[in-house]
């Protein structure tokens, strides 16, 4: 009786045993399975692991301290926000397209919208609160706006095994061409940021590597942003003269250099995430008047993209007034003989989302020197004061 105990206690064992081998197989040996073990090493901030399941060639691309820097299928966020923001991703691994041995493995990603959540937090503050702190609040009590999407995990099979395909110099360039098409946005040149925008999209469709679908649904929401900017562009014009400048004079900056300092208020009914100033230098007068050189200042430039609650994200609402401050850029021999002009030349109405501060009250003239806030006369003579 004791022989056949110990004989079938021993069978179970060997069973049990044998389970765990083909499950530990499994996970090593499909490309559902290795994209769910790369993303539960993630979220336990298990590196090493995660730094071992990438593809030979993604090894030899990145060392292990690059790798930390741009780990794929992380939040693209900060070191202080990383382990935070990574805790309240959710990964769901769905079906997976295999075709030799590569296999395209689709994966529902739920996470906050960071975009949005900047801003509305930027919006609500209030006394002595700080961004960081409401953040943190929301993170703790999981009351932050969330957006859910599909992206992809590219597997290549390596050695009996499945690993991730990253392909981090692409990443690379896709990020150096992303920053390019902000620019042009920035600008205000759609003609421009609009094609950079499809062409990178269009790379991304093409290149099969891991993440490249959670970035098409990034920058394609940036893009549907700026197309519709585009659209709103008669409006926008129109809106122009509820630019209302106030105060303008030209003063000696704190660098000590000569700029144009004033005040803008809002007089109309839309809040606006760009104001661009053209200043544009005249010689003579009546007919014989020319332009002879133009510079243009962007004083209200409100990112698209998340900051790690680094800046204020603070669209410029109705009603408010803002002090605004920037050097000239002009040569010196310009300056001293051409007079310049201020004229507001562009705006972006807001496409968040995201609730709308309160209009706060006008900070300080950026950049101004003691001098210059007192009289024009308190700064050496310059070129002349602008027309508004």
């Amino acid at each position: 009786m004791t022989t056949i105990r110990i004989q079938a206690k021993g069978a179970m064992l060997a069973a049990v045993a044998l389970c765990a081998f083909m499950l530990a197989g499994c996970q090593g040996h499909t490309p559902q399975a290795a994209a769910d073990n790369y993303l539960n090493n993630l979220k336990l901030y298990n590196y090493p692991a995660t730094y071992q399941a990438l593809s030979h060639q993604d090894q030899v691309d990145r060392t292990m301290d690059q790798f930390l820097s741009e780990i794929p299928m992380a939040p693209d966020v900060s070191k202080d926000w990383f382990k935070g923001i990574l805790r309240t991703y959710d990964y769901k691994v769905g079906d997976a397209k295999t075709d030799g041995d590569k296999s395209i493995v689709t994966v529902s990603v739920t996470r906050p919208d960071l975009a949005l959540w900047e801003r509305t937090i930027d919006a609500g503050l209030s006394g002595d609160q700080t961004p960081d702190s409401i953040a943190q609040k929301n993170l703790q009590e999981n009351t932050y706006p969330k957006v859910t999407y599909d992206d992809n995990m590219v597997m290549v099979q390596q050695g009996g095994e499945w690993r991730l395909l990253v392909d981090f110099p692409f990443k690379e360039n896709i990020i150096k061409e992303h920053k390019d098409a902000v620019d042009l946005y920035h600008k205000h040149d759609y003609d421009k940021a609009i094609p950079a925008y499809q062409k990178i999209l269009d790379e991304l469709d093409k290149e099969q590597a891991t993440g490249n679908a959670g970035l098409k649904f990034q920058y394609g929401r940036e893009l549907a942003d700026i197309q519709n900017a585009q659209k709103q562009l008669p409006d926008a014009q129109a809106y122009i003269p509820k630019i209302v400048l106030s105060d303008v004079d030209m003063k000696m900056s704190a660098s000590r250099v000569p700029g144009i300092f004033g005040k803008m208020t809002n007089s109309g009914d839309k809040a606006i995430d760009e104001v661009q100033f053209t200043v544009t230098y005249y010689e003579g007068k009546g007919k014989s008047k020319k332009d002879v050189f133009t510079e243009v200042h962007t004083p209200v430039a409100t990112p698209l993209e998340f900051t790690n609650f680094g800046r204020p994200l603070l669209p410029f609402v109705p009603g408010e007034t803002r002090s605004f401050g920037f050097r000239l850029t002009a040569a010196p021999e310009i300056q001293q003989k051409a007079t310049p002009d201020l004229t507001v030349t562009s705006i972006v109405f807001t496409q968040s989302g995201a609730p709308l501060p309160k209009p706060a009250a006008p900070s300080p003239s950026p950049g101004a020197s003691p001098a210059a806030a007192g009289s024009a006369a308190a700064a050496p003579a310059p070129a002349g004061a602008p027309n508004h």
